[in-house]
This record gives C-alpha cells, structure tokens and sequence, in this order.
C-alpha cells in the first residue's frame, strides 16, 4: 500500500468515522475526517486531498451540495459517495454530477480500499477511465418495436420481423438477416410497460407443453422418435401463433442506470437469464441493452489493444 494516499472521509456518523479512519490508515492510507459537509470543504481549501469518500445523508449541508461544490475547488478530485440511506435514484444523480463511484453503506472495508487505489491511480498514474456508458451502447426504445398483451403472437412476430402487408393476411416469410431481430417491447390496455418478446420466447413457446413439464418422461421417450419429431413443427407453430402474446411474454429483465459503467454492464448481464437489461434515466426507461452489445464493445477494445501492440 502506498502511504501518501490521502483520503478525507466526510460523514456526520463520528463512530463510523472514526473506525474507518483507523482500518484505512491501518491499510496504509493517509486517512483524515470531517463530521460535516462545510468542515470538509475548509479542510479541501486548505490541504488536497487524493480522493474524498463522502456520505450523501447528512446534517447541514448534503452530499450532493458537497459534491458539487468540491468539484468546484478541485474539478479532477475523485468522489466515491457512500451512503446507508442509498436509492436507485441518489445514485444516479450521484454518477450523473460526476462522483467516481456510488457505494451503499456498510460498505465492506476491502471493496471500500480498492475502490480508493482505483480513484487515486485514475488521477494520479494516467489510468484512463472508460468514458463509455450504458448509454453509449443501448438500443433506444423508439427504435423497438412495440406491441400489446391482447393481440396474437402471429400479429406481433409479423410486425417484429418488418413482413409487409396488413396484419389480417397469413404472416409472410421474413428476410433472412445476419443479425438477431431486437426484442418487442409489450405493452398493457393501460400502456404500461410490462414485458418483452424475444427470439428465445418464441423458441420456447413452439414446444409442446408437455415436453418441458417437470417430471415429464416425454423428452426422454421421444428424442430417438424421428417420426414424432418430424413434421411436428409446422403445426405447432401455426398452434402457437393463434396464441396472446401475454401468454408467452418473458418478464421486464433488470434495470441499470444509463450513467453505469460497462465493467457493471457485463456483471449484470451474466445474471439475467433473457441476457437483456432495461436502461433507465433518473425516471424512466430509455432503452434496452443486449448480451450481443456488451459483447462487441468487448471485441472492440481487443481489436484496439492488438491493433496497437502491433504497431
């Protein structure tokens, strides 16, 4: 650890204070606090300070006051806001005002140290932060398609796939595409937002009911069945495209804020089992992102890295 990391923590909690204070400096930090927001600012003005860990709930002055008024003495001075009061929304507006990190208290004293390395080689050691957001790599919702819970899955995969012709005449064979087709977003008879459609939902619901039903002895009787199998498909999918599309919509996938990072991106997206996740702003969603998105900006900054290595 290197000592001449100097870090100021800013909360008006003394025993929190005080014990971080002496575990950061335990680490090998330069660890100082301040009890409020004005006490902080006194001491910025008078000494710098490598990174400043700051509480967003306090007496006095709050977090976000105090953020924006430290980066008015110290513009490139990295913020990590640590709050036990967090919400979705205290982040973002933490994030959008340009604190480095946002984490929720008790905060592990492990993560809260190596959080502190990354924020001080940021500043001091010309490591780039990636600049790019959830935001940069999203797929707007105005460019999705939307349909309603109440009409057929026919009417929605006709729609989704661009088949031209009004929705009343059989469904017309799609242009094959070397891209996956973006998922539907589906809304209710109140216009609310409450579920998608994807390629995957689709695939799943052309499956007998019965094949996939737990306990089921099916699957195992009939995968040697070249006759069940064969010809089976056809009528299942006209079976299916009379259904409601509520009856085979998979659920909202989780939400991320546009401000996130890529790295938060890529850990969320492994957890969802629809590989998508919702963006928001601070109030509503604005886009979707996909596994296939995350995994081309992965494959950009390869393609950089030994682009440049062989230069």
């Amino acid at each position: 650890m290197n000592p001449q990391i100097k870090v100021l923590l800013v909360d008006d909690e003394k025993r929190f204070c005080e014990t971080f204070s002496k575990l950061l400096t335990k680490k090998g930090f330069n660890a100082g606090f301040a009890l409020t927001a004005e006490r902080a600012l006194e001491i910025l003005r008078q000494d710098s300070q490598d990174v400043v860990v700051l509480d967003i709930q306090m007496t006095g002055m709050d977090g976000h006051g105090a953020l924006n008024e430290i980066k008015k003495i110290d513009p490139d001075l990295p913020v990590i806001m640590l709050t036990g009061h967090g919400s979705r929304y205290s982040a973002m507006r933490a994030l959008v005002k340009e604190a480095f990190d946002y984490l929720s208290k008790p905060c592990d004293i492990e993560i809260l140290a190596a959080r502190i390395q990354d924020a001080h080689r940021a500043r001091h050691h010309g490591i780039k932060i990636d600049s790019r957001k959830a935001l940069n790599i999203m797929i707007r919702i105005e460019d999705l398609t939307t349909v309603t819970t109440d009409i057929t899955l026919g009417m929605a995969i006709q729609k989704i796939s661009g088949s031209p012709g009004p929705l009343e005449k059989p469904i017309s064979k799609p242009k094959r595409i070397g891209k996956s087709l973006n998922p539907a977003l589906v809304f209710d008879d109140r216009n609310i937002l409450t579920g998608l459609v994807t390629q995957m939902d689709v695939i799943r619901a052309v499956r007998p009911e019965y094949v996939g039903a737990a306990g089921s002895s099916f699957e195992e009787s009939a995968q040697f069945s070249s006759i069940f199998w064969g010809g089976f498909f056809s009528d299942r999918v006209r079976a299916i495209s009379k259904k409601k599309v509520w009856e085979i919509m998979s659920e909202l996938p989780g939400v991320i804020s546009e401000n996130a990072n890529l790295l938060e991106v890529a850990h969320l997206m492994q957890k969802e089992p629809g590989r998508l996740l919702m963006v928001k702003d601070i109030s509503r969603v604005i886009g979707i992102i996909r596994d296939q998105d995350i995994f081309e900006e992965i494959a950009s900054v390869m393609a950089d890295k030994f682009q440049g290595e062989f230069k």
